[in-house]
């Protein structure tokens, strides 16, 4: 498998390369010339791994799906999120592909109802740089994101000899909520007493006992946060 990225200068799509953690890369060099003129150069070849790896590194399933990019063609490829390695990636029918990662860069997946937006941020000390997705957008007073992810797990090997070893294998793990105030990034609280310890608010208080708000309920959250945004 190919794994490269893409980025736009002047209307030409430009390609550098890539791969995942788990592969080896070999240069091929040159440049490949696709049906539709655009240019891909300093391909690097991927070579899979030998093991055989159970589920799927992709969040939203492995189909390549319509999105929507402000400030690029309407027709720009189908993608599809790689949670494992935080990566947009597309096909051109033979090899895959990842798009270099803008920062602001809003990726609109039109068939999905969601928006992941290329985001730098510090949390809890720590510099990140990858792809959230929006759920409350609000630049003047409260955001919320949720950071989706997936963990590749180690197999075990059979204790008996009658039963099959296990793969490796991806598995989805718990997504993080995020909320941002202006330029600052927080991991949402998890929990009313955390929340109240944050936003000390009589008006939040009332408005949290009155609808019951479930703080592992995505739905409530939202609902939370755009109240927050009325105050």
């Amino acid at each position: 498998m190919i794994i490269k990225k893409f980025y736009i200068l002047g209307g030409l799509v430009i390609i550098s390369f890539t791969s995942p953690v788990f592969s080896q890369n070999t240069s091929t060099g040159g440049a490949i010339n696709t049906n539709d003129g655009r240019v891909f150069l300093s391909p690097k070849r991927t070579i899979a791994p030998s093991e055989i790896i159970d589920g799927s590194p992709y969040y939203n399933g492995n189909d390549f799906k319509k999105v929507f990019i402000s400030g690029y063609s309407k027709n720009v490829q189908d993608l599809r999120y790689n949670s494992y390695s935080d990566e947009m990636e597309f096909s051109d029918g033979s090899d895959v592909f990842s798009i270099n990662k803008e920062s602001g860069m809003i990726v609109n997946f039109t068939t999905l109802n969601k928006i992941y937006e290329c985001v730098s941020y510090n949390i809890e000390g720590r510099d990140k740089f990858g792809y959230l997705v929006q759920l409350v957008i609000n630049p003047d007073k409260y955001s919320l994101y949720k950071k989706e992810k997936t963990e590749l797990l180690k197999g075990e090997k059979s204790p008996n000899g009658i039963t099959k070893d296990r793969n490796d294998y991806f598995v989805k793990d718990k997504e993080l909520y995020i909320l941002k105030n202006k330029d600052a990034f927080i991991s949402f609280p998890k929990s009313k007493k955390e929340f109240m310890n944050k936003f000390n608010n009589s008006q939040m208080e009332v408005y949290l006992k009155q609808n019951n708000i479930n703080f592992k309920k995505e739905s409530d959250l939202i609902k939370l946060i755009s109240y927050m945004n009325t105050l």
